[in-house]
């Protein structure tokens, strides 16, 4: 218990102080990375305040500063209207997983500024992902039986060298609750409790449709260990049936009506990804691949092929990472809109970091060399996100889905835009880009 207590304490002050320093220093003042963050920091204020999830009384507050982007008197696209009433256009799981927080800041609040939105946003992403880091940790030293070094090195690549720290555990974005579920469903898949496995996947799946794929691998895997009798089968039934309930009730109180739901409206027009390039733009492009912002995990690819017939969670993450990209790559922002780096593939960051235990617990002197150079550089990019991303590098060049080319270039790739900004502080360039003020 104690150990999990450091973990999940350092782990949030590593995220939420990353960036209120560089905040408050203005060194990055962004304050949210996204407006698709914006419904569920306000349905987590709602609750606590209105005792509701509609968003009646913030709808001026929110359209203030984040107005529908082509017409400021339509209904912002991240709110939805039904009745009179404005409710998250989004999936509310994160939301009611971080009530927490939101309970526990709003004590000590009157009425609820922007800087009070901009704090509950960063403390809300860092407690969810600090309970990722917890439990993947737990999973990695208590259920697979990996040694306590190589447990602690890979909670280190999975909360300091992805993503997750520059985008994820900045915001309460649904990805971070994706990731809490998935490693839950994980523990209980290995400890054969089916029902809390189900239960928590469900859940999963309720903040992000996309989870089901790994329920049914790991429904698979059931089947293939001739594990799914139908005990089993009923366990998991029941636990996939209470967050399916839940989802009913709160829908029909609220929402009235499925096509209401945020994704529903996008569920058949929008798997428009330029296949087979988006597949390898979610790998490889210069400024979203996952080999790119996040190079250590090339060695969970080695690891997979290395060790694929001889580790269950091998296989497991193979095929999750495998489905998992290979659908995405049919969405259209595969590439996932306004974010650093592959947000729209975070949610199996779990996934791409376990396979990384095989190569250690086997193969550790043989590739020490060069995991910690891609481990460095890794951290090195993580750092960059959190000190240059702000959404300019994506006004000057990001010309949508349509044409893709701009996340195939490299001389106005991030990583090259952000250098230019680091010559233009320096006196050497006049502007980082055509498009950019002078001086920036």
């Amino acid at each position: 218990m104690k150990k999990t207590l450091v973990i999940f304490f350092v782990s949030f002050l590593v995220y939420f102080f990353t960036w209120f320093g560089l905040y408050k220093t203005e060194i990055n003042s962004l304050p949210l990375q996204s407006e698709d963050i914006v419904p569920s920091i306000f349905t987590g204020i709602s609750i606590v305040k209105e005792n509701t999830i509609y968003l009646n009384n913030y709808y001026e507050m929110m359209t203030s500063k984040y107005p529908q982007p082509d017409n400021p008197s339509n209904t912002p696209f991240y709110l939805k209207k039904v009745g009179d009433n404005y409710l998250s256009a989004f999936p509310i799981l994160s939301s009611i997983v971080a009530l927490p927080v939101f309970y526990i800041y709003l004590q000590f609040t009157g009425i609820v500024t922007w800087e009070d939105v901009y704090n509950l946003s960063h403390l809300s992403g860092a407690f969810v992902m600090s309970l990722a880091t917890v439990l993947l940790y737990y999973f990695l030293e208590n259920v697979l039986k990996i040694s306590r070094k190589n447990s602690i090195l890979l909670t280190l690549v999975f909360s300091l060298a992805t993503i997750n720290l520059p985008l994820i555990s900045q915001g309460l974005w649904q990805h971070g609750v994706v990731q809490v579920f998935s490693i839950l469903g994980l523990i209980f898949f290995y400890k054969r409790n089916y029902f809390l496995m189900s239960l928590f996947l469900g859940f999963g799946i309720l903040a992000r449709p996309t989870a089901v794929i790994v329920l049914i691998i790991l429904g698979i895997f059931m089947i293939i260990k001739k594990e799914l009798s139908l005990k089993s089968f009923l366990y998991s039934l029941l636990g996939v049936i209470i967050p399916a309930s839940f989802f009913v009730i709160y829908n029909q109180v609220y929402y009235q009506d499925i096509s209401n739901q945020g994704y529903a409206g996008q569920l058949l027009n929008s798997w428009i990804g330029n296949f087979p390039e988006s597949f390898f733009g979610i790998w490889l492009s210069p400024s979203k691949g996952i080999l790119v912002y996040s190079p250590v995990l090339i060695f969970s690819l080695i690891a997979i092929y290395k060790g694929y017939k001889k580790e269950e969670y091998l296989k497991i993450s193979f095929w999750v990472i495998l489905i998992h990209t290979l659908v995405l790559s049919k969405w259209k922002h595969w590439y996932g809109g306004f974010g650093y780096g592959y947000r729209m593939i975070s949610d199996i960051i779990p996934f791409l970091v376990l396979p990384l235990a095989y190569l250690l617990q086997n193969y550790y002197e043989k590739v020490k060399k060069w995991f910690f150079i891609t481990l460095v550089i890794s951290l090195i990019i993580q750092a960059a996100g959190l000190i240059f991303f702000d959404s300019i590098w994506h006004n000057a060049y990001d010309t949508g889905f349509k044409n893709t080319s701009w996340l195939w270039s490299l001389e106005n790739s991030e990583a090259a835009f952000n250098l230019r900004r680091v010559l233009v502080k320096g006196g050497f360039l006049e502007r980082a880009c055509e498009k950019c003020e002078p001086g920036f």
